[in-house]
């Protein structure tokens, strides 16, 4: 409780913009998850994942002064509601000059999924296959090397038709065809996940790596 007091008092100070929705780019808004900042790589700034998209704050981008730092000041997964200008879209993300940021008003009802797939999985069937998901970011490995990386979302019904109470559809990254896999998620513990594969209807189970 006294980290989400914390938050509201770092978000509502400062919420002018200092540039009007629209005229950089395309006026956008939305609620989505910070996945963090870095200020080395490709990419300097900051990262805010909602619905398999990733925008990006840059460092040194025309966003507004005060929203900016506020977004520096956040705690990966806090849940926010932002606003600013699509400057540019590529396949794996989006600049985004970032106007207004803010508490979300409501709750994301998936919230409870994203905690509990934190970490690092192994699947029950092949020791050599196993993930991490960080934030928003969900990298699959085999024999210890790297082999995708894709992008979360969590909601009622995947990109390419399947419905259900808790889907999870993961959207590559890097991919030269924008590719997404879309799972219905059994069930997620402290130290099982059960996810049924909608294309093939197979279900893949993890456990935490010894």
């Amino acid at each position: 409780m006294k980290w989400l007091l914390a938050l509201a008092a770092i978000l509502t100070a400062g919420m002018a913009s200092a540039f009007e929705a629209g005229t950089l780019g395309s006026d956008y808004r939305d609620t989505g998850y910070v996945q963090g900042c870095t200020d080395t790589g490709e990419l300097p700034g900051c990262t805010i994942i909602t619905g398999g998209s990733q925008f990006v704050v840059a460092a040194d981008g025309p966003s507004d002064a005060a929203a900016l730092e506020q977004l520096r000041a956040l705690p990966k997964l806090a849940w926010v509601a932002f606003r600013g200008d699509i400057l540019n879209v590529y396949d794996s993300y989006a600049d985004l000059a970032l106007a207004f940021i803010a508490p979300a008003p409501e709750v994301d009802p998936y919230a409870d999924l994203v905690q509990a797939v934190q970490g690092r999985w192994a699947s029950t069937d092949d020791p050599l296959a196993s993930l991490v998901v960080d934030g928003m970011i969900w990298t699959d490995f085999y024999d210890g090397q790297e082999v995708a990386r894709s992008v979360i979302s969590f909601s009622d019904s995947c990109s390419d038709g399947p419905i259900g109470e808790r889907m999870l559809e993961l959207f590559s990254i890097g991919s030269a065809d924008p590719v997404s896999l879309c799972y219905a998620v059994e069930g997620v513990d402290a130290d099982r996940m059960e996810l049924t594969y909608t294309a093939r209807g197979n279900t893949l189970v993890f456990g935490r790596p010894d």
